[in-house]
């Protein structure tokens, strides 16, 4: 074995047994998405630390629709907090005064991020893997007609043909963001997965057939996630 191969070796063991002790322990959110109202001041995440008995520092921070660190119309709070083993912590994201700068008539997208640091390690040479949960986190105006759940119903469906093959479109006529999880097109006896997205307010979004070229008509199956997180599946037929 050469040097290199085999400092390539120790590498990847230290990494799995890196892995390995960790992969049951830190920080975990109760959650994968979280709203907060025109009328609520805060809303809030709780943390969890699953290790027994190693404690962790849980950093949060908000981020907007691209991805970019903010402190404002919303800031998590604390941004950094300990969470002793087996215990738990929260997560609060808070409006500030640039609130009101949003869209009142529409759904406003952004992210709740939380990092887990691990203590220092007793041991040298040892590789250690901080964890990242990322949640979606909606501002929800008050007032907005109709609910989530028959925004979802209320999608229109069609296919259509974009750059040399079939798409799905889905229109958004509602105020909310639509996260679709998961989408297949039955069509001449054949399956079709879909590259699904999320549909943003008063918007539509193209999600290409993988493998069809020229449909014309299907069955539509897709999966949708509710405010509760929880999954919801749909089924319906559509033309281009």
């Amino acid at each position: 074995m050469s040097i290199t191969s085999n400092k390539l070796c120790w590498m990847g063991i230290l990494m799995l047994a890196a892995v390995s002790g960790t992969a049951q322990a830190g920080v975990s959110l109760d959650r994968t998405r979280l709203i907060i109202t025109g009328k609520d001041s805060s809303a809030s995440a709780n943390l969890t630390n699953t290790s027994p008995d190693i404690p962790f520092l849980a950093q949060s921070w908000v981020e907007d629709s691209k991805g970019n660190k903010i402190t404002s119309p919303l800031v998590v709070l604390p941004p950094l907090q300990r969470i002793n083993g087996g215990q738990k912590g929260v997560a609060r994201v808070t409006k500030t005064d640039g609130i009101n700068q949003l869209p009142q008539d529409r759904e406003s997208l952004f992210y709740l991020s939380v990092r887990e640091i691990p203590p220092k390690p007793d041991k040298a040479n040892v590789l250690q893997l901080a964890m990242q949960s990322r949640i979606k986190l909606f501002f929800r105006p008050e007032g907005l007609k109709g609910t989530a759940a028959e925004a979802v119903k209320n999608l229109k469906w069609s296919l259509n043909a974009a750059a040399g093959s079939s798409v799905v479109t889905a229109k958004n006529d509602s105020p909310f963001n639509i996260s679709i999880a998961s989408a297949e097109l039955s069509a001449g006896g054949k399956r079709y997965s879909i590259e699904s997205h999320s549909v943003k307010p008063f918007s539509s979004e193209n999600m290409k057939i993988k493998g069809l070229l020229n449909g014309t008509s299907g069955m539509l199956n897709f999966v949708s996630i509710n405010d509760f997180g929880g999954s919801e599946n749909h089924q319906i037929a559509i033309t281009r």
